[in-house]
């Protein structure tokens, strides 16, 4: 046997390499991630051919990104406390603050966002006047939304346009500058409330994967999109259940669901996770009370918050390959009961999981978030994966109330959703140089690819060991 004493060398050895990896992928993301200023002045260069390039840059950066924060995830030492981790919680924070001010190049829907808000703010409806109103020459001349979504009325819930509004109300020179920093805070709340949340589960290694995430990262603090919100809301209600605050829990969703759709699919698996039917109910009224009074203020205030979301599923495709695939073969209407029947069916999995959850649990009250964990966190990302699956459009940003969850839970099949999701920003090449929209199919293909091998698995499951195998 080679005595202690010498092996510890060896050992030795090995953790100062596996540290230097770790913290060397943390250095890189924070580089990457400043590499955005540049990205930023290719976006507005008209002049050499190297916005042209844009979407290859662009892909560049999430990709890279994605593969240090793999590598951090993977050589990150296993601590239990949070304060443990100050170097990647350090860079986490640093490579958000300093993308504060930087101009967005991945999309424009922040202009879409303050106009909006300023409509409201000018005493008329977002949700019935459209950008190109005559009504709005005049701010239009100012504020300079953008032209491709003139024709539609706003399509956001109203909690969404508050927020709007409250950026907008700083005027046009500042109103961008204070969503930013409206948009890092909920970065930076998400961040630490999701530590938290791994820390109360004992998954404190996988902090990496939410800490480091491009999509996170970038979606927040370059896109500034407004999934920002709504993936604080997911982060939040999950640990208000893990603290056994279940109506909480029920009122964040809710308000989730008026920021954006997504988050309400939460509702599921807790409502299912309920032993008595009237405590299903009452997680059920809170969440739908919430909601009901967000769009009731609305009307009060004489807003009449339906907008143009049945227009956007209408008219736009991008990012979807199993859409895509019906799409072509099936008539709206049919396509539309498909739809409506595969939610029926996900519905009933994810009730029949949570229902097993429960027999094995062999208790009067509610489940706790810890029985069974590994079958509760499989239904929580089924139910907000679902209507994604089933869009007609999923851009990136549309994936970031995943990334709690897959830390939560690490899979590979969530993991290379959201690596391979960000390839899709090939689409920028044309569009940023000549605004030609056209969606290449190789990263259509590469989703597809994924999305096969998830459900080659999940046919070889039977159903009722998907909460335990899945």
């Amino acid at each position: 046997m080679t005595p202690v004493s010498k092996m510890i060398p060896g050992i030795m050895k090995k953790q100062d390499a596996e540290c230097f990896v770790y913290q060397t992928s943390l250095l890189m993301v924070l580089l990457l991630s400043t590499s955005s200023y540049y990205l930023a002045v290719i976006s507005n260069d008209n002049i050499s051919n190297d916005n042209a390039y844009l979407g290859t840059y662009t892909l560049l950066q999430f990709s890279a990104m994605s593969f240090f924060m793999l590598l951090a995830w993977r050589y990150a030492p296993n601590y239990n406390r949070i304060r443990d981790y100050g170097s990647l919680l350090f860079i986490a924070v640093a490579a958000r603050i300093v993308l504060v001010g930087v101009d967005p190049y991945t999309s424009n829907d922040v202009d879409r966002y303050l106009f909006d808000g300023r409509i409201a703010l000018s005493g008329l409806d977002p949700y019935q006047v459209s950008h190109d109103s005559p009504l709005l020459t005049q701010l239009r001349a100012v504020w300079q939304p953008p032209e491709e979504h003139a024709g539609y009325v706003t399509l956001y819930p109203p909690l969404a346009l508050a927020l709007f509004s409250i950026a907008a109300a700083a005027g046009v020179e500042y109103a961008q500058l204070v969503w930013s920093l409206m948009t890092l805070f909920a970065g930076i709340a998400t961040l630490l409330i999701g530590a938290l949340m791994l820390e109360k589960t004992g998954k404190l290694s996988h902090l990496p994967l939410l800490a480091l995430s491009p999509i996170l990262i970038l979606e927040t603090s370059v896109g500034l999109h407004l999934d920002a919100f709504s993936t604080l809301a997911v982060v939040a209600a999950i640990y208000a259940w893990q603290n056994e605050r279940v109506k909480l829990c029920a009122g964040l969703i809710g308000a989730g669901a008026l920021l954006k759709i997504l988050p309400i699919m939460l509702l599921l698996p807790l409502f299912f996770s309920q032993t008595r039917l009237h405590r299903a109910l009452s997680v059920a009224l809170i969440t739908l009370t919430t909601v009901a009074s967000g769009y009731a203020v609305a009307w009060f205030i004489g807003l009449k918050p339906i907008g143009s979301i049945g227009v956007f599923f209408q008219k736009w495709r991008f990012g979807s390959p199993l859409f895509n695939v019906f799409d072509d073969v099936l008539e709206p209407a049919t396509l539309l009961m498909l739809c409506i029947a595969l939610v029926l069916c996900a519905s009933a999995i994810i009730g029949y999981i949570c229902v097993s959850i429960q027999r094995e649990n062999k208790s009067e009250q509610p489940i706790s978030f810890f029985a069974n964990q590994n079958s509760l966190v499989n239904c929580l990302q089924f139910a907000v994966a679902l209507p994604l699956l089933l869009s007609p459009v999923v851009f990136p940003w549309y994936l970031m109330p995943l990334i709690p969850l897959l830390a939560l839970k690490p899979n590979i099949y969530l993991l290379l959703w959201v690596c391979v999701m960000p390839l899709t920003y090939e689409v920028l090449n044309q569009f940023s140089c000549c605004q030609i929209w056209m969606p290449a199919q190789w990263p259509v293909w590469l989703l597809s690819a994924v999305f096969g091998l998830a459900l080659f698995k999940l046919l070889f499951h039977p159903l009722s060991k998907v909460g335990h195998h899945a």
